[in-house]
């Protein structure tokens, strides 16, 4: 597997990774290295190998135009390390890796398995809408016109010689499967059934009494993501209940800014993601769970969340905004407010109906969630779709061979 982050928060290509090794297959993970993980490890089963990028991938000023023309080459030091252990099949993540994947699939006479995460292409782009203004902004947006053509063309190349195809709900695979030709299967971001009971240490990491109301928002934080929004409502929030980031990344910096802009000091907290194994027991932790979306490209309008089965699990009610796929989930099971506008007035709305449910009540209908989650909505079912996937994948290749 090819991967564009150092492996110790991506929780969908581990359950992939850990799914094939429990079929048997030895799994390696050729990632990015990152400050204080190691360079080789194996977790559960999995080989991860983490690699420095050559230094031209973090060139600025002038010089950023050469990282930017190399964008789709630019991870092509991890394919050339793969190389070497000469793999059976290839397994390419996102369009950050679809070139050397492609490549190094070629090379070795292998299948390519490529799982598109989020309709990659039109991500191209996101988090420089609100940064840039002028020439600069007329600049990068001529940048990303042409990322996007180099992309689309890149996956027109190579998406249809595919041997499986994977992305993470049913409306992306619609798009991809008429774009390419080829068949996209759904592949939902459902975590692992967890046992683990609510962790106390969600209240005390974030300072606040054992008694407090926890408003949860989980995850990586993107432009689109309604973050700024939940801050401003806790102006609106009930007394003893507060807004606490979990895993908050590179946007940490904004939304502290929003929140001294928005003098709500007092109401939200921010905490680094925690491991993956602890996770479930600290979502389990809080009150409730948003997840208020702005699809600021399509990708994000088709996106089924981690976040939202992630707080299903841990039975938690859920603030969703009204977008196909999440929006459906939350109202066929019932879950929880269905924001038709995602804005600072209407997220404190939503919250104050839940806050207004009876403790016992909005815990009974949590287990309801988390029973339902349990059955229908976890990687121990979801996980079956990966495994049918590679078994075809690899009775062609044996076809093939024969």
């Amino acid at each position: 597997m090819l991967l564009a982050n150092p492996f110790l928060h991506d929780a969908r290509v581990a359950r992939h990774a850990h799914a094939l090794v429990s079929l048997g297959h030895e799994v390696s993970v050729y990632c990015i290295a990152a400050e204080g993980a190691p360079e080789v490890e194996t977790k559960a089963g999995v080989r991860v190998v983490r690699l420095r990028p050559p230094g031209w991938i973090a060139w600025t000023g002038p010089l950023r135009a050469v990282p930017l023309l190399r964008y789709f080459s630019r991870y092509v030091f991890l394919a050339r390390a793969a190389r070497e252990w000469r793999p059976d099949v290839v397994h390419g993540n996102d369009l950050d890796t679809l070139l050397p994947s492609a490549r190094l699939a070629e090379s070795l006479g292998v299948p390519l398995v490529y799982d598109d995460h989020e309709l990659c292409l039109e991500k191209l782009g996101q988090g420089t809408e609100t940064l840039l203004s002028g020439w600069k902004k007329s600049v990068d947006d001529a940048i990303v016109r042409h990322l996007r053509r180099r992309g689309a063309e890149l996956e027109r190349r190579f998406l249809p010689r595919t041997a499986a195809a994977f992305t993470a709900s049913t409306p992306c695979a619609k798009v991809l499967t008429e774009r390419y030709g080829r068949e996209f299967v759904p592949l939902r971001n459902v975590p692992w059934r967890s046992d683990l009971p609510a962790d106390p240490r969600l209240r005390s990491a974030a300072g606040l009494p054992p008694d407090a109301k926890v408003v949860l928002y989980q995850g990586g934080v993107t432009p689109g993501g309604g973050a700024q929004q939940c801050i401003a409502a806790t102006r609106g929030f009930p007394p003893g209940w507060f807004l606490v980031f979990l895993g908050v990344t590179w946007m940490r910096g904004r939304l502290e800014a929003v929140v001294r802009e928005e003098g709500v000091a007092d109401r939200v907290r921010f905490l680094p993601a925690v491991p993956p194994a602890e996770l479930p027991g600290w979502t389990r932790a809080a009150d409730l769970g948003l997840a208020p979306l702005r699809p600021v490209n399509l990708g994000q309008t088709y996106s089924l969340a981690n976040k939202l089965f992630e707080y299903l699990h841990a039975g938690l009610l859920v603030v969703s905004s009204d977008i196909p796929a999440q929006a459906a989930l939350v109202r066929e099971l019932d879950a929880g407010p269905v924001l038709e506008e995602v804005t600072a007035d209407r997220i404190a709305e939503a919250v104050r109906s839940v806050a207004a449910i009876p403790d016992a009540e909005r815990k009974a209908r949590g287990e309801r969630l988390r029973a339902v989650a349990r059955e229908r909505h976890c990687w121990e079912v979801e996980s079956k779709v990966l495994e049918s996937g590679y078994e075809a994948v690899f009775r062609e290749a044996a076809g093939r061979r024969a």
